[in-house]
């Protein structure tokens, strides 16, 4: 599975901020910032700079200006024995003047673009990893991709949660301090597969093992609240609604099929579901004119009413889409249930119920989902059914 890392903010956390730092002549690296980026190298910690650069966007430097700034960076770290795995930035800005740079982008802090590419580049596991940073762009960023935030300056009192240390030196300290009890503690997940096959019956049989590994890691008792929550919500006429990407899109639309036909057979429901990603026309005319990460939720701000239901399903549990749903749904007054893996987060905390499975392969997690679906709607109907009508039906 994926290693810990640390991610980085660039100016007011490795250099002075002294307002769009787009000269070499302007870097100032802040006294020790220099020795904890050399302590995170020893401890064979990865470390990646993310960093908004919207001076770009706005005309102030271009970004050969940032490449060159990051090549200076890059040498005077290594005089002193330390180094950056990963140098990222963004350019871009909505209010930007530079036309070619001028618009929103998923890679600005607090979206979560950057960390993922990190993540990919360098194998980091998120949820074991830390965002350290001095603005509440960079905490943002954390709680986004499911990371530990770790602030440098003065502590925000509206965030008791998040952990403030004074400089860069510090926040190492505590970081690796972190980092030493968790290789202590010997619960990493097993990673699947871990090595090449060369024959389909011996992937097989490994791959059925860490279906029912993974399935065994649900919370039961979670399911049964969702159950009630679906119950609830077809007794009442309440809508369900539904959404995911890629395969968690294909989950989300056989869930209208399995509660508006399969539950109506011999019971008394006639249920309102719907899936937010099965009408092509409409979704692509939000991805379009307002971007992808509204497609949900727009929707939901159209067809949605406080007391409905939400079930958005998601393998990473990050998708921007998927988060602006719960959300928006949370805020006004919908039940949320979200289907998860990987780490889960954000999605998993947000959701009223969370049925997070505990795997890193995609298609285990799917496939988990897929039968928690199967089963909620089987659950549901069953249970509108007198007892001897059980048996006389196919489920």
């Amino acid at each position: 599975m994926g290693q810990a890392g640390v991610l980085l903010d660039r100016d007011g956390t490795i250099i002075v901020d002294h307002g769009y730092v787009g000269t070499v002549d302007r870097v100032e690296f802040i006294e020790g910032a220099i020795e904890a980026i050399a302590e995170l190298n020893r401890a064979g910690i990865p470390v990646a700079v993310v960093t908004n650069q919207s001076g770009v966007a706005r005309g102030l430097y271009g970004i050969e200006d940032v490449q060159q700034v990051h090549k200076h960076m890059i040498a005077e770290l290594a005089r002193q024995g330390a180094h950056i795995d990963l140098w990222l930035f963004c350019p871009y800005h909505p209010d930007g003047t530079v036309e070619s740079f001028a618009r929103i982008s998923a890679d600005r802090k607090p979206a979560a673009g950057m960390a993922l590419a990190a993540a990919e580049t360098l194998d980091l596991d998120l949820s074991a990893s830390w965002v350290v940073g001095d603005s509440s762009t960079d905490i943002g960023l954390a709680r986004s991709v499911g990371a530990c935030p770790v602030h440098i300056g003065t502590p925000d009192t509206a965030q008791p949660d998040v952990t403030s240390f004074p400089d860069l030196t510090a926040a190492v300290g505590f970081i690796l301090e972190q980092h030493a009890a968790d290789a202590g503690n010997g619960n990493r997940r097993p990673r699947f597969p871990a090595h090449r096959f060369d024959r389909a019956d011996a992937y097989g049989g490994e791959y059925v093992t860490e279906l029912s590994r993974a399935f065994a890691t649900v919370d039961l008792a979670q399911l049964d609240r969702a159950a009630e929550i679906l119950l609830a919500a077809h007794e009442r006429d309440a809508a369900v609604f539904a959404c995911g990407n890629g395969g968690s899109a294909s989950i989300a639309n056989h869930l209208q099929c399995d509660h508006v036909k399969g539950v109506r057979v011999g019971t008394d429901l006639t249920t309102r579901v719907f899936s937010l990603s099965t009408n092509v026309e409409l979704f692509s005319a939000i991805a379009n004119d307002i971007g992808y990460d509204a497609v949900f939720e727009y929707q939901l701000q159209s067809q949605a009413r406080e007391g409905d239901v939400l079930i958005a399903i998601s393998s990473s549990g990050r998708s921007p889409n998927i988060v602006r749903a719960l959300e928006w749904a949370n805020a006004n007054g919908l039940s949320t249930i979200a289907l998860t893996g990987f780490e889960g987060e954000p999605s998993r905390s947000l959701a009223t119920v969370s049925i997070h499975v505990d795997t890193r392969n995609y298609g285990v997690i799917e496939d988990a989902h897929q039968a928690c679906m199967h089963l909620l709607a089987q659950y549901v109907r069953q249970s509108r059914m007198a007892e001897t009508e059980v048996a006389a039906h196919v489920f």
